[in-house]
């Protein structure tokens, strides 16, 4: 499985296309703004864009759901505790085209994706409704983990305790990982494992 990273809006979100190149499809990861220049990757690589996940529904992780939903006729994956920010946006300057969710993920599903199973695992704690996916040794993990680094819990649903519990729930699976997180760098599981400070931090 290839993965194409594009680094989109204001605050240099990592979008993410998970290609199957065998078989020409693909799933995209928080679509941060309504990029023309992934629409014509997909396109252009003749890929069929089998769905959009969403790790959160802060609007930087959310802006373009739409407009590939309705280019490539994808459905949405998303967690129910996170529908309100579709209507009630952090930021109300932040315009984007409301969409609805299509299938709500919860804690331990498994999507049948691209020819691969994608584990769903509930990281409250950045927001309500956060979660990651699991693809082989690769966790799409959001806003929740940074490298040496977490998410921020003062927005509306966080909550720091919660946070240290959904961070440390994904740096306790079993075996090496790539995490793969909303801004900047990737990290491994390994490295967090030793320097991630929130098994340091205290409120």
């Amino acid at each position: 499985m290839k993965i194409q990273i594009f680094i989109l809006g204001l605050l240099h979100n990592n979008t993410y296309l998970a290609i199957d190149e065998q078989n020409k499809t693909c799933f995209l990861v928080d679509p941060s703004t309504p990029s023309e220049a992934v629409a014509e990757y997909i396109k252009s690589n003749g890929l069929r864009l089998q769905a959009i996940l969403i790790t959160h529904g802060h609007f930087d992780h959310i802006g373009g759901a739409a407009y590939f939903k309705r280019e490539f006729g994808s459905k949405i994956y998303m967690s129910k505790d996170d529908e309100d920010f579709i209507d009630n946006p952090l930021q109300i300057s932040r315009k984007f085209e409301k969409f609805a969710i299509d299938v709500y993920v919860k804690d331990g599903d498994v999507l049948e994706l691209c020819g691969k199973k994608i584990k769903v695992i509930a990281t409250p704690g950045h927001s309500l409704g956060g979660v990651c996916y699991v693809m082989d040794d690769v966790v799409f993990c959001g806003d929740t983990i940074f490298r040496a680094s977490y998410g921020r819990y003062d927005l509306r649903g966080g909550d720091f305790a919660t946070l240290q519990k959904s961070v440390k729930k994904i740096l306790s699976l079993d075996g090496e990982y790539c995490l793969l997180s909303g801004h900047g760098e990737g990290t491994t599981a390994s490295f967090e494992r030793m320097h991630n400070p929130v098994f340091s931090d205290e409120e």
